[in-house]
């Protein structure tokens, strides 16, 4: 599938002041890149406050910190804002089971209190980061009319601040877009989701464990959900609307591990089992997404392979294990060399 050639579609970003929340997490970090490239006025929403981990934005965007609840914090993180970009939360279906009421404090009232205040500043636009958790079992590849039954807190916990922006958005006077990124990986993905455990594993040399071999994904690299964001804030159309950022391809993870292992050069490895992260009844075994409405009306197109996705993720993976082993090495050597102290 290839872009449409009129336009790319991200021209109302020049020169525009926007907020992304969730700026300095895995996905929200590259929106931020991808915003500041197009000449927005970037201002980013770190979280609750500094925290090991974050990734810093581009030199010239701001920074802010707060409860993405807190009216005040909102208040003062809109001023003079024109557009929304909503990251924020934590990503993981699988820890959610353990913590239900933070994914629900962050998802749903993060976001209704969010629409609430930007109702209050005339904020034009809200572009709110969902997920492909939301919807029912399917055996196809499901447009973004599919029906909607989550099968866990996090999912929960999108579908209602969906629910929140298709009830409210509209009558306050905000152009409200919803996306639904599917299974998004790449360099810097959180280490317990599954592209990433099992490329730290095959880096160090490790057999590979997952906890089931059979679950079919729709894999969209890091950089291709970002430009979907990016370019769902500047739709022209009226109304609440949803898009599946994906690549209407599904992925078994066997053949998920496989190419890890090909690519590695390390088919000799065995492919171990762990624990499930999740319910057995939570279990989805297939989630493949349609992205033409995205393609039609965005110019989206997830443009990475698999194959291309995996052998950069796999090298960023080794870059840092690099690093890390010769930081140590380095210390070690600094240590061994280092006069005696005083009373030595």
């Amino acid at each position: 599938m290839t872009a449409p050639a009129s336009s790319d579609g991200l021209g109302w970003l020049r020169d525009r002041p926007v907020l992304v929340t969730g700026a300095g997490g895995f996905l929200g970090a590259r929106v931020v890149h991808r915003l500041v490239l197009r000449g927005a006025r970037v201002r980013t929403w770190l979280g609750p406050a500094p925290a090991p981990g974050l990734q810093l934005p581009p030199a010239g965007a701001e920074i802010v910190y707060g409860d993405i609840a807190d009216r005040d914090a909102l208040d003062d993180a809109l001023a003079g804002i024109d557009g929304v970009y909503h990251l924020a939360g934590p990503p993981s279906a699988a820890a959610s089971f353990a913590a239900p009421s933070s994914y629900l404090h962050s998802h749903a009232a993060g976001t209704a209190a969010l629409l609430e205040r930007c109702i209050a500043h005339r904020v034009a636009r809200l572009v709110h980061v969902s997920s492909a958790e939301v919807y029912a079992l399917a055996a196809a590849p499901v447009t973004e009319d599919h029906p909607r039954a989550p099968r866990s807190p996090y999912g929960v916990a999108k579908l209602a601040a969906e629910q929140w922006l298709e009830l409210c958005a509209t009558a306050g006077g905000v152009l409200a877009t919803i996306v639904r990124p599917f299974s998004v990986y790449g360099p810097g993905a959180p280490p317990a989701s599954l592209i990433a455990t099992v490329v730290a594993q095959v880096a160090r040399g490790e057999p590979p464990e997952v906890a089931d071999l059979r679950p079919v994904r729709d894999y969209c690299f890091v950089d291709d959900a970002a430009d979907g964001i990016a370019r769902a804030g500047c739709r022209s159309s009226a109304g609440v609307r949803t898009y599946n950022l994906a690549s209407g391809r599904g992925i078994a993870v066997a053949d998920v591990v496989r190419s890890v292992l090909q690519a590695a050069g390390r088919t000799d490895l065995a492919i171990g089992e762990r624990t499930a992260d999740r319910p057995p009844r939570a279990l989805t075994l297939s989630l493949i997404g349609s992205p033409s409405r995205a393609h039609d009306e965005l110019g989206f197109c997830a443009t990475t392979t698999l194959d291309e996705g995996l052998a950069r993720t796999l090298r960023a993976s080794i870059e840092s294990l690099e690093r890390t082993l010769h930081a140590g090495t380095d210390s070690l050597a600094r240590a061994r060399t280092a006069p005696p102290g005083d009373g030595a």
